[in-house]
């Protein structure tokens, strides 16, 4: 690979704001050091028209120098706890520019004076050199990291993975940040047909995460949306796998719009890759211990809820009626929140109280009422008022 050519942008602000916290890896604040990407994966649908990068996607990489600034300013103006997430799907903040330009040592260490929680997505073992920051804003809140990871080996990462980090890397910087006391975890995605997504390799996989002890592995479906992305990808997967591209054409021959594969091959992949996850006992979501407490509990009964969901649809559960207790919840959250969020002055604890209230039987409407489903008030009096925890692998209430 060519080496890459680093262009610098200021920017007006650091962080993106969620109003609520986001189910997939707890995110409420983004923020990115970058755009584009050195690690040059074939699949990455960053290249994709409606992420468009000027430049090659792979070799113009765009870093932003006055974010630790803006970042010191904003952060102390926040009204809601909640976790920065760093990464996106079109750059990675620990790609090698990184190593030169310290960005992201910039912002780790003005997070960990903080006292926010964090979480980072990458496929980069540089994370590591930032431990000793990202320890102190485990010790002082939660520390998340999130390693992008789908191949046992090391022979097919050289292949659609250059310009990332070895699978052995990837592994050790797992273990290091497991054994600092942190909250790990893996996308298994995107799992590559025919390549990454059989029995062989994801057995293989998620046994090495097993052996890790990373707090849960959810995995993934390559997603190729019409245009360069696809055709980038084709062209790479022609160079090292030619025998497969029927089999692709076939599997993504609907053109989607989002990329996704037939609804057959999806279907299939999950059960197959969750079997794993039953296997080894890990979750295919970050489980409640990540954020119990960490989140205001309004935010945290919103992403357990949703997490819920996905958990009982998986093993094949009618989730009818909590869903529609979902919704009732979140439609009173936004309701609520929309209040507060017109009164800078105002505190969002207020609105804990609300809902402590509304489970303890002290306010009207009463949790019950909200929801319109008894059972499920009783499971979230439990976690709102007994502080109680739900368990990703049993399904359970633990005490």
């Amino acid at each position: 690979m060519n080496p890459p050519l680093v262009h610098e942008r200021l920017v007006t602000t650091a962080l993106k704001r969620a109003n609520l916290t986001g189910a997939f890896v707890l995110g409420k604040y983004g923020l990115s050091p970058s755009m584009a990407c050195a690690h040059g994966c074939t699949y990455c649908d960053g290249r994709a028209e409606r992420y468009w990068v000027d430049g090659e996607f792979d070799r113009d990489i765009v870093v932003r120098p006055n974010l630790p600034e803006l970042l010191a300013h904003e952060l102390p103006k926040l009204r809601e706890r909640g976790f920065i997430s760093i990464g996106s799907g079109i750059t990675d903040a620990y790609q090698p520019v990184e190593q030169v330009r310290t960005i992201m040592r910039g912002c780790a260490e003005v997070i960990a004076d903080s006292g926010l929680p964090a979480v980072v997505m990458t496929k980069n073992a540089a994370v590591t050199r930032d431990l000793d920051l990202w320890r102190r804003v485990n010790e002082r809140s939660r520390f998340l990291l999130v390693v992008s990871l789908t191949h046992a080996d090391d022979q097919t990462r050289a292949h659609f993975e250059p310009g990332a980090s070895r699978v052995e890397e990837r592994i050790d910087a797992l273990r290091a940040f497991r054994d600092a006391g942190c909250a790990t975890g893996v996308l298994a995605m995107p799992l590559l047909p025919g390549i990454t997504d059989t029995d062989d390799n994801l057995g293989r996989l998620y046994d090495q995460l097993a052996r890790i002890g990373v707090d849960f592995v959810q995995p993934g479906e390559l997603t190729l949306r019409p245009g360069r992305q696809k055709r980038w990808f084709m062209e790479r997967l022609a160079d090292g796998y030619p025998g497969l591209i029927a089999e692709y054409d076939r599997l993504y021959a609907e053109e989607r719009a989002s990329g996704a594969p037939i609804a057959a091959y999806r279907t299939a992949t999950a059960s197959r890759a969750l079997r794993h996850n039953r296997r080894v006992g890990i979750p295919f979501l970050p489980p409640h211990s990540i954020y119990r407490g960490v989140l205001h509990r309004y935010d945290e009964v919103n992403v357990l809820i949703h997490h819920m969901l996905d958990l009982y649809r998986a093993i094949g559960a009618d989730v009818g009626r909590l869903r529609s207790a979902a919704g009732r919840y979140t439609e009173w959250l936004v309701e609520r929140k929309a209040r507060y969020n017109r009164r800078p002055s105002s505190r969002y604890d207020g609105l804990d109280a609300e809902l402590i209230a509304a489970c303890s039987g002290s306010a009207i409407p009463d949790i019950g009422d909200i929801v319109q489903n008894a059972r499920f008030a009783d499971l979230l009096r439990s976690v709102v008022i007994d502080r109680a925890t739900f368990d990703y692998t049993t399904l359970r209430l633990r005490r």
